[in-house]
């Protein structure tokens, strides 16, 4: 523990670059002094007037903000400020990287449980000293401050460990989901320009016949690393999972990872770096890129998303700033995927930064969630309208399942809209179990962090249908004609694009996206730099959120959303003899909506009906899972709107009249 200690009082002091000359003094003398006791070390923060960013500001009153004037616009005015206490706003945000950040929040937890991975409990010591040993590794590797990482992984202590070790050295992981088909796979190495690959070893066969067909991805692609799920399983259970695994391969029902003297897993990965001595932290700079994942669809292609230091430590503070339930040692239930930002901002980095438990799920979960729920008994739960649904339908159908739930603290619902007599409906299941809380819905999008807005208990004591709460405590969030850019007045019912000024919004698109960056990044009228949301919604006169529609139209499914418009432009530029298609949505309790596949034949082509068909399945059976529809539905004409537009409503409404069966067409 003091070698721990010293080694960061270290960093500290090349890295966090305190202009005060007494305070680089100070570093240098207490370095030496420094022993064992971490009270100490505390202290020397206090004494360097460090404390600023690990503390609330003081609250002088017990009042809250109170309105003295009123514009009627929301940048303004700020009705949402009536939530917080006065003083809040004075609150200081870290100038530091975000795993810096992450170390110096748990200095007093290093025996706390950081990560629950199937049992087996890993302290935020050996996090941290993991950590350590996989950011060596990467130097070892010759990556380099900004180089680029390409990770395609479930939600593993591994893939936590990567994404705090390569913020260390100043590089950035790009995440990516692991079932990202091949094209998508080549698009994402030749734009990152990455050297290194890292994936799952189910993921193999894939990479080695990418590389195998491209030479030139092949030459920039230096390393490949395939991880197995099994790594961190409790001692016993990743040997029988590893004998399942060879008998799974030897009967031929799993591929057999291959070989090459690029290819090497994470124990050989451990290896490289236990012989590096050289420097592994880079210096902090403001505004540098620490993660890219991917936006979930809501234009025709999803784009990478540039998170800095300051969209996860941001984010922390403001959590720290409003009401939350979060104490040290509460466990929470990880079900949202690290390659997206509600999973690793919300799900992993803020979780960890205030010393909970956090519980890895590393496979999509929708229908097992009550037996998870029932076997670890988390204390707060992130999760998908999606998961609130498959929940309230469990306990209103198992009535004496699940029958003590006091232990809950907190469920906050994200990625969709949740609509209102669900949230309700669980609420009431939930207060029949002993649960005194209420479900949260919450506001965000991958762009902006991913969270802007939050509903805590004072907001819930008066709760308004449809509301996703009121935003967080350094954002502001107003609406605006998207024509015109004018600022709409709040609280008069009026409709207009959801615009938000964030501290945990995304520094831009990765990959030389200006132009698509410069269209999501709008200066309005005020002079001020808005993010420009693409949903339709209103504020109310509390400063409440509704979103009512959509700019860009998308499907959320399974936890994800897609764009029907990727999928509809796919087939027609690549089936000869189509006329037109359309994907629309039909609600489902399980899968949160079906998809419906309408589509219509040229004339002429029409004796080619079969080969057709066979050639749409075929080709959308190429796509990630939650995009593949479940249907489709041939049509002598798909209707049209007046201006001559495929009207999609009318579909939805056919769609949801309909007895479909459901079973998915195949090969």
């Amino acid at each position: 523990m003091e070698k721990k200690i010293k080694e960061n009082l270290l960093c500290l002091k090349e890295k966090l670059k305190l202009q005060k000359k007494f305070i680089i003094e100070t570093l240098a003398k207490e370095s030496k002094n420094i022993n064992d006791n971490i009270d100490d070390f505390l202290d020397f923060m206090v004494r360097c007037k460090y404390n600023e960013i690990f503390s609330n500001p003081k609250l002088e009153t017990e009042e809250n903000y109170q309105q003295e004037s009123f514009t009627g616009y929301a940048s303004i005015d700020k009705p949402h400020l009536k939530y917080f206490r006065k003083g809040i706003l004075d609150a200081k945000f870290p100038k530091m990287k975000m795993y810096d950040y992450l170390y110096l929040r748990n200095i007093k937890r290093q025996n706390f449980t950081a990560l629950n991975y199937f049992g087996r409990k890993i302290t935020y010591n050996e996090m941290f000293s993991h950590i350590d040993d996989v950011a060596k590794s990467f130097k070892k590797m010759g990556i380099k401050e900004g180089d680029y990482v390409v990770i395609a992984m479930p939600t593993t202590p591994e893939s936590v460990y990567m994404l705090f070790a390569l913020n260390r050295i100043g590089a950035i992981p790009v995440e990516l989901d692991p079932r990202t088909t091949k094209e998508d796979v080549i698009k994402t190495i030749e734009e990152s320009k990455t050297k290194f690959y890292i994936t799952m070893e189910d993921c193999s066969v894939m990479i080695d016949e990418l590389l195998s067909e491209n030479s030139l991805l092949s030459k920039q692609v230096e390393n490949v690393m395939f991880i197995s799920p099994t790594e961190s399983l409790p001692f016993g259970l990743n040997y029988l999972s590893d004998f399942k695994d060879f008998i799974e391969r030897m009967k031929k029902r799993k591929p057999i990872v291959p070989k090459n003297d690029k290819y090497l897993n994470w124990t050989k990965f451990i290896e490289k770096g236990e012989s590096y001595k050289g420097k592994i932290d880079s210096l902090y700079k403001e505004g540098e890129v620490a993660e890219i994942i991917y936006s979930s669809g809501t234009t025709a292609s999803p784009k990478p998303i540039e998170y800095t230091n300051e969209t996860f430590t941001a984010m922390v503070r403001q959590v720290e700033l409003m009401e939350n339930d979060y104490k040290e040692k509460d466990k929470n239930l990880d079900i949202i995927p690290l390659f997206l930002g509600f999973g690793s901002n919300n799900g992993i980095y803020t979780i960890l930064a205030f010393g909970l438990e956090d519980i890895l799920i590393p496979v999509p979960v929708i229908e097992n969630l009550p037996s998870l729920i029932s076997k670890y008994e988390p204390n707060h739960i992130l999760c998908a309208p999606i998961h609130i649904k498959v929940l309230n339908n469990y306990l209103k159908n198992n009535p004496n399942k699940l029958k003590d739930l006091s232990y809950i603290k907190s469920i906050v619902s994200g990625s969709a809209h949740l609509e209102s007599s669900l949230q309700y409906e669980l609420d009431e299941q939930l207060k029949q179990r002993g649960c005194k809380i209420k479900v949260g819905p919450g506001y965000g999008q991958n762009e902006g962090g991913p969270g802007l807005s939050f509903s805590s208990d004072t907001f819930l004591e008066n709760r308004k249908p449809n509301c996703c709460g009121y935003p967080l405590p350094f954002t502001t969030i107003s609406i605006f004609n998207p024509l015109t850019d004018e600022e709409l007045k709040y609280g008069e019912d009026l409709e207009g694009e959801i615009r938000y000024i964030a501290p945990c919004a995304m520094k831009g698109y990765a990959f030389n996206r200006k132009v698509e960056t410069s269209k999501f990044y709008r200066v309005g009228l005020d002079g001020k730099i808005w993010a420009c949301s693409g949903d339709i919604g209103k504020i109310d006169k509390d400063g409440g959120i509704y979103i009512t529609d959509r700019i860009t139209r998308q499907i959320s499914r399974n936890g994800f959303k897609l764009a029907p418009t990727e999928i509809e432009d796919l087939i027609l530029s690549n089936i000869k003899g189509i006329e037109s298609c359309a994907l629309v949505g039909k609600p489902d309790e399980t899968e949160e909506n079906k998809l419906i596949l309408y589509y219509s034949i040229k004339k002429e082509e029409r004796q080619n009906e079969p080969i057709i068909t066979e050639a749409i399945i075929t080709l959308c059976n190429t796509l990630k899972e939650y995009k593949i529809p479940n249907e489709y539905i041939l049509k002598d004409e798909i209707p049209l709107t007046p201006n001559l537009k495929i009207d999609f409503k009318k579909l939805e409404r056919e769609a949801l009249e309909a007895d479909f069966g459901y079973v998915r067409k195949r090969n």
